[in-house]
């Protein structure tokens, strides 16, 4: 399982803040919007004082068995941010191309053309060193640098 920074497992039914493994590395994960308000990016504080907002993980499709609400390690999750925005729609992460430069990132919100895989919200928690890191599993798992 993956565990909280008191030591205690990831539940699906909790929220937790994601907060770099280090002291010097930003803070937490928010929201933040591109050219437009909407949808909105996820991002990390640059100042290591804020927290950003809570996030809920659950297991990703069929992974575990439904009373199973541990978040393990190495095991599809979908993410969401436990806060409400001015989008008036969902906060689930989902990996999306940029339009202009095709460059990947983790946005909130409606899915607009899904990839044949139609993994673009199956993300993973792995072990990195003393801590975890997140991977995004759209076509492949690829570090998300947090």
């Amino acid at each position: 399982p993956v565990h909280d920074t008191e030591g205690h497992e990831l539940s699906a039914d909790g929220s937790y803040y994601v907060l770099p493994a280090s002291p010097g590395h930003g803070g937490g994960l928010t929201m933040a919007p591109r050219v437009l308000p909407c949808p909105l990016l996820v991002a990390q504080e640059t100042d290591e004082r804020r927290k950003g907002f809570p996030v809920r993980f659950t297991p990703w499709g069929g992974a575990a068995a439904p009373e199973d609400r541990t978040i393990r390690v190495s095991t599809d999750v979908r993410i969401r941010f436990n806060a409400a925005t001015i989008c008036v729609q969902s906060t689930e992460w989902h990996v999306g191309d940029e339009p202009l430069t095709g460059a990947r990132r983790v946005v909130t919100g409606p899915l607009i053309g899904p990839s044949p895989s139609g993994r673009e919200n199956a993300f993973r928690v792995e072990k990195y060193g003393g801590g975890y890191k997140l991977v995004s599993c759209r076509d492949s798992c690829q570090d998300l640098g947090v």
